[in-house]
C-alpha cells in the first residue's frame, strides 16, 4: 500500500492544496457576506425602531396644536417628555414638561402636575444632577401623598432611593426602596415589586454582598420576563454581568452583558447601550486586551456625551485613564483625571473623584512628578478617609486597607523628598564651599594675630598638653571597660537570637520531607537577618501536599515572632480543623492568628501575605489560594499569573473569603511560589529595585533548566544586582517542576 508512484502522489497532493485553496476562498467570502448581512440587518432594526420612535413623536406634536387647554393636554406635554428623554433629548423633554407643569398648575389638576415632576426628576437623574432630581421627586412624592396614590408613592419612593445609590448612601437607599416594595405588595404591582427587587440587589451588590444580590436580581428578571418587559429584562441581566464580573467569571459576564445590549440596540435606547460598551470594555482591560478595551470605552464615551450624562462620562473617563496609566502613556491618563475630578466636583460625587486622585497620582508618578503624586495621593487618602468616616462605612467593602494607603503614600512621600534633596544639594555644596572660604580667612587672621604671642604661651600649654594626656588616659580606661561591657551584652543578644533561629527552622519543613513528595524542587531562602519574618511550610493530607511561602509583618526577630503565630495556625487548620480547600484554609488561618493577637491589651494588626499551593498527584488536580502574593507558572516556556486576593492575613476591615483556584494539571509546568523580598531589593548601577518583570524574564531563560540550577542561577542573579549594598528585606522562593 505504501509503494504508490511517485507522479500519483504528487498529483494527490496538488489536488489536495488547490481544494483547501478553494474551501479557504469560499469561507472568507462567505464571512464577509454574513457580516454585511449581519450590519444591514441591525442598520434595518435601529432605523424601525429610530421611525417608530419619530411617528410617535411627530403624532403627539399633531395633537398638541389640535388639543385645548385642558388634562388631556397636560397628559400630551408628559408623554411628550418622556418621548424625547428616551432618545437623549433632554432639553426639548424639560421644555415641554414645563409647559405641563405651568398648565396643570393653572387647572390646579394634581395628577398631571405629580407626572410631570416625576418626568423632570428622571432627566436630571440621568444627566447626573442629583440635587434637582431628588428636589423634583420629593415634589412629586407630595402631591401622590394628598391624594392617597399609593402607586404613584411606591414609584417616588424608587426613584429617591436610587438617587441615593448614585450617592453611595446605602442606608437612605434601602429604607426608601424598603417603602417602594411595601406598597407594591399591597397593591400587587408586578413591575414596581421587580424594579425594588432589583435595587435591593444593588445594594447588596455595592456591600459585595453577592450572592444576597444575585438572589434579588434573579428574582427581578423572573418577573420581568413574566411581564414581558424589555428594558427591566436588560438592566437585570446587566446588573447579573456585573456580579460575575467582580468574581472574574469573564465568560459569564460577557455573556450576559451581550444579551442586554442586543436589548437595549432593539429599544434604541442610548444609556442602556453606552453602560454595555462600558462594561465590556472592563473585561478586556481585565484579560490585558488593550485596544479592544479602548474600542468599547470610546464607543461608551460617545454615546454619554451625546447624552449628557456626567456620571458616565466621568467613569468611562476614569476607565480610560486607568488603561493610559497601564499603557505608560501618562500625559493622556493625567488629562482624562483631571477631566474626572472637575466633573465629580460639578455633580458632588465623590467615589469617582476618589479614584481620580488615585490614577492621578499613579500618572505624576509615572511623568517623575512625585512630589504632585505625593500631593494627589494624600488627597486620595483623604476622600478615602471621609468615606469611611460616614455611617455607611461599614456597608462598604470595595475600598482600600488603610494599610495599602499608607504604604502608598509613605512610598510617594519618600519619593518627592528624595527629589527634593537632590534639587537642594547643590545649593548646600555651594553654601558649604562659601563657609568653608569664609572659615579659612577667619583662621589665618586670627593665626597670624596670635603668632608672635606663641612663644610667651609655650610653657603654659605645656603644662595643659600634659594634664589633657592624663584625662585622655582615664577615658581611654574607662572605654575599654564600657567597650568590653557592650561586647558582653552583644554576645548575649546574638546567642539569643541565634537560638531563636535555631527554634525558627524547628517550624520549617526539613528538604528531605519536601523531596520525598515533590521529586523535582528547589527552596531558596534567604533571611535578611539571622532569624526572619519569611518562612515556608508544608504538610501532606492523604494524596495532598500543601505548600506554602509567606511573609510575616516585619523581619528580623518580630518577624520571627510572628513568623511562629501564622505557621502554628496553618498547622492547626489542617490537623485540627481538618481543611484541606486552600481558600479555607486561608480563611481560618486568619481566624486563628487574629484570635491569637487579641488576648494582647493593645491592638495588633500584624499577620502574613502568602502563596498556598496544594497538589493533589493522585486525581491529578493542583489548587492555589494567595494573600497578596501571586502565583506564577511556566508551561512551554509561557509564564502565566493568577493574581492573589488583595487582602492580608491578619485584622483588617471588611475582609472578604478567600478564592480557591483550580488550575489544570500538565506535565513539565513549573510552578514559582515567592515573597516580595527579591523584586525590592536594592542594587545594579543606579541603585534601584529589581522589580518583577525582570523577576519574570530571568525564571522564563532559566526554565529549562534542572531546580537546582535555577536556584543556584537565581541567588547569582541577586548577589550580583545588591553587589555591596545590604539586603533590604528576607528573600523566599520555591520552584516545584510536575
Amino acid at each position: 500500500m505504501v509503494k504508490n508512484r511517485v507522479t500519483n502522489h504528487c498529483d494527490k497532493k496538488c489536488v489536495n492544496k488547490i481544494k483547501k485553496r478553494i474551501s479557504k476562498v469560499f469561507l472568507v467570502f462567505l464571512a464577509i457576506i454574513m457580516r454585511t448581512l449581519f450590519f444591514y440587518t441591525l442598520l434595518l432594526v435601529l432605523c424601525i425602531n429610530s421611525y417608530a420612535q419619530n411617528k410617535t413623536i411627530d403624532s403627539l406634536l399633531t395633537n398638541l396644536n389640535t388639543q385645548k387647554e385642558d388634562t388631556n393636554k397636560v397628559k400630551t406635554l408628559r408623554k411628550l417628555c418622556s418621548r424625547y428623554g428616551d432618545i437623549g433629548e433632554y432639553e426639548k423633554a424639560v421644555t415641554f414638561a414645563s409647559k405641563g407643569i405651568t398648565l396643570a398648575q393653572k387647572l390646579n389638576f394634581k395628577k398631571g402636575l405629580s407626572l410631570c415632576y416625576d418626568e423632570i426628576g428622571i432627566i436630571y437623574e440621568n444627566q447626573s444632577n442629583y440635587p434637582k432630581a431628588l428636589e423634583y421627586f420629593i415634589k412629586a412624592l407630595k402631591i401622590k401623598e394628598e391624594l392617597g396614590n399609593k402607586k404613584g408613592m411606591s414609584s417616588c419612593f424608587a426613584n429617591i432611593g436610587m438617587i441615593y445609590i448614585d450617592q453611595s448612601k446605602y442606608p437612605k437607599a434601602l429604607e426608601y426602596y424598603t417603602k417602594s416594595l411595601k406598597l407594591d405588595e399591597e397593591l400587587g404591582n408586578k413591575k414596581g415589586i421587580s424594579t425594588c427587587l432589583d435595587n435591593i440587589g444593588m445594594i447588596y451588590h455595592n456591600q459585595s454582598n453577592y450572592p444576597k444580590a444575585l438572589e434579588y436580581y434573579k428574582k427581578s428578571l423572573k418577573i420581568d420576563e413574566e411581564l414581558g418587559d424589555k428594558k427591566g429584562i436588560s438592566g437585570c441581566f446587566t446588573n447579573i454581568g456585573i456580579i460575575y464580573y467582580d468574581q472574574k467569571n469573564y465568560i459569564k459576564a460577557l455573556e450576559y452583558y451581550t444579551k442586554s445590549l442586543k436589548i437595549y440596540e432593539q429599544l434604541g435606547d442610548k444609556k442602556g447601550i453606552s453602560d454595555c460598551f462600558n462594561n465590556i470594555g472592563m473585561i478586556y482591560y481585565d484579560q490585558s486586551n488593550y485596544p479592544k478595551s479602548l474600542e468599547y470605552y470610546t464607543k461608551s464615551l460617545k454615546k454619554d456625551e451625546e447624552l449628557g450624562d456626567k456620571k458616565g462620562v466621568a467613569v468611562v473617563l476614569l476607565n480610560l485613564s486607568q488603561l493610559n496609566n497601564e499603557l505608560k502613556k501618562y500625559s493622556f491618563a493625567k488629562k482624562q483625571t483631571e477631566q474626572v475630578i472637575s466633573i465629580s466636583k460639578e455633580i458632588g460625587e465623590i467615589e469617582n473623584m476618589r479614584l481620580a486622585y488615585e490614577e492621578l497620582a499613579k500618572a505624576e508618578e509615572g511623568l517623575g512628578n512625585f512630589k504632585a503624586a505625593y500631593l494627589n495621593h494624600k488627597k486620595f487618602k483623604e476622600l478615602t478617609d471621609s468615606i469611611f468616616n460616614k455611617e455607611n462605612s461599614e456597608q462598604l467593602s470595595d475600598i482600600k486597607t488603610n494599610y495599602e494607603v499608607e504604604k502608598k503614600e509613605a512610598e510617594l512621600k519618600a519619593k518627592a523628598e528624595s527629589q527634593e534633596l537632590i534639587n537642594n544639594e547643590q545649593k548646600k555644596r555651594q553654601q558649604f564651599i562659601i563657609y568653608a572660604v569664609a572659615g579659612i580667612l577667619l583662621v589665618v587672621i586670627i593665626f597670624s594675630a596670635l603668632l608672635y604671642k606663641r612663644f610667651r604661651l609655650t610653657n603654659k600649654q605645656k603644662q595643659i598638653i600634659e594634664l589633657k594626656e592624663k584625662e585622655t588616659q582615664q577615658q581611654n580606661e574607662i572605654i575599654k571597660v564600657q567597650k568590653l561591657l557592650v561586647e558582653e551584652k552583644q554576645k548575649e543578644i546574638i546567642e539569643s537570637i541565634s537560638y531563636a533561629k535555631r527554634l525558627q527552622e524547628a517550624i520549617l519543613p526539613p528538604q528531605d520531607f519536601v523531596n520525598a513528595h515533590l521529586k523535582n524542587n528547589f527552596i531558596y531562602y534567604q533571611p535578611k537577618d539571622i532569624v526572619a519574618g519569611d518562612f515556608y511550610w508544608s504538610e501532606k493530607v492523604g494524596d495532598l501536599f500543601f505548600i506554602a511561602v509567606a511573609d510575616s509583618t516585619g523581619h528580623g526577630v518580630p518577624g520571627a515572632m510572628v513568623s511562629v503565630v501564622c505557621s502554628n495556625a496553618l498547622n492547626r487548620t489542617i490537623k485540627e480543623f481538618n481543611l484541606i480547600e486552600t481558600g479555607k484554609i486561608l480563611d481560618k488561618t486568619r481566624d486563628l492568628v487574629i484570635e491569637t493577637f487579641e488576648k494582647s491589651v493593645s491592638e495588633i494588626k500584624d499577620g502574613m501575605d502568602i502563596s498556598l499551593l496544594c497538589i493533589d498527584s493522585k486525581n491529578k488536580n493542583i489548587y492555589w489560594s494567595g494573600a497578596n502574593n501571586s502565583l506564577w507558572y511556566i508551561n512551554e516556556n509561557e509564564l502565566k499569573e493568577i493574581k492573589a486576593d488583595k487582602q492580608p492575613i491578619g485584622k483588617i476591615d471588611c475582609p472578604k473569603q478567600f478564592t480557591t483556584h483550580q488550575i489544570e494539571y500538565k506535565k513539565e509546568t513549573t510552578f514559582y511560589l515567592f515573597t516580595d523580598g527579591l523584586a525590592d531589593q536594592f542594587g545594579g548601577p543606579n541603585g534601584k529595585k529589581f522589580k518583577y518583570k525582570p523577576f519574570k524574564e530571568l525564571l522564563i531563560s532559566i526554565n529549562q533548566k534542572t531546580m537546582q540550577e535555577q536556584a543556584n542561577i537565581i541567588e547569582q542573579a541577586i548577589d550580583n544586582w545588591k553587589n555591596d549594598l545590604e539586603q533590604v528585606d528576607d528573600i523566599c522562593v520555591i520552584g516545584i517542576k510536575i
